[in-house]
């Protein structure tokens, strides 16, 4: 990292061209090192969102120096590194999150953090007051900022490699199963695949909560192989599955209880 003196950072202030330069050259690490991390999503970085990063990131350094009002060059490189932070992550919302404002995608990923990453539950979450106050969306704008917030990161979501040694993307393997070239896929395609995927998930966790827990669980829905009784058939559910009438309301009570700890543990 080069050295940066606090005669070259007044001079810089001044206007001065080596000065401003040295400044420049004496943060670029760091730039680079918040480009590359505002870029990286889901253990991939997007390179060439990092080099507009790294591009905007220059501008506002060279801003800062008029802007800041102290003396030293550690105060000088506090105040950098916040004010890159804020463009960077503004920058990486007007560029990956099209069609909402930076503000209804901040929002968002307020509630996405809440939800533990999951992008279904965020969106029920941003609609509440509760989570987010006065800055809750209404129900139109967070299934907005939910599609956006997928956009082209969801779509190329790398499921693996194919034979050809080419990323295989969730794309590739919803326009494959549709029997369609992948830019004619549709919100619903993606919607079923949610459904699918979600299903999957809950029958693991029922499989690992066994016993009658499992069991009056699938009835209260109806989940197959078990018939739908609802909570309002608890002396038929009891005679066909051998479980005690008396038993049956605590046994479904407590199974809530267990499958919301299980489902929270798995996201």
């Amino acid at each position: 990292m080069i050295q940066l003196t606090e005669a070259q950072l007044s001079a810089a202030k001044a206007n001065d061209i080596a000065a401003v330069t040295a400044v420049v050259e004496a943060t670029e690490d760091r730039v680079n090192q918040l480009a590359r991390k505002y870029a990286t999503g889901r253990g991939r970085t997007d390179t060439t969102l990092a080099e507009d990063l790294a591009q905007t990131g220059r501008i506002a350094v060279w801003e800062c120096l008029s802007r800041f009002s102290g003396t030293t060059v550690a105060e000088f490189f506090t105040y950098v590194d916040r004010t890159l932070k804020g463009v960077m992550s503004d920058t990486r919302k007007e560029e990956t999150r099209p069609g909402v404002s930076r503000s209804v995608a901040a929002a968002f990923e307020s509630a996405l953090s809440q939800a533990g990453g999951d992008p279904y539950e965020a969106e029920r979450l941003a609609v509440l007051p509760e989570v987010l106050g006065d800055r809750r969306l209404c129900a139109e704008t967070a299934y907005a900022a939910r599609l956006s917030w997928q956009g082209v990161e969801y779509l190329d979501a790398p499921l693996g490699q194919s034979e050809g040694a080419e990323t295989f993307t969730l794309a590739d393997a919803l326009a494959s199963k549709a029997e369609v070239p992948a830019d004619l896929l549709e919100p619903s395609d993606f919607e079923r695949e949610r459904r699918n995927q979600t299903s999957v998930r809950v029958r693991r966790i029922l499989a690992r909560m066994g016993g009658h827990q499992e069991t009056v669980l699938m009835a209260l829905t109806g989940i197959v192989p078990v018939s739908y009784y609802g909570a309002e058939h608890d002396d038929e559910l009891s005679a066909d599955y051998g479980i005690p009438r008396s038993q049956v309301r605590i046994i479904r009570s407590k199974a809530k209880v267990r499958f919301a700890e299980l489902w929270e543990a798995a996201a």
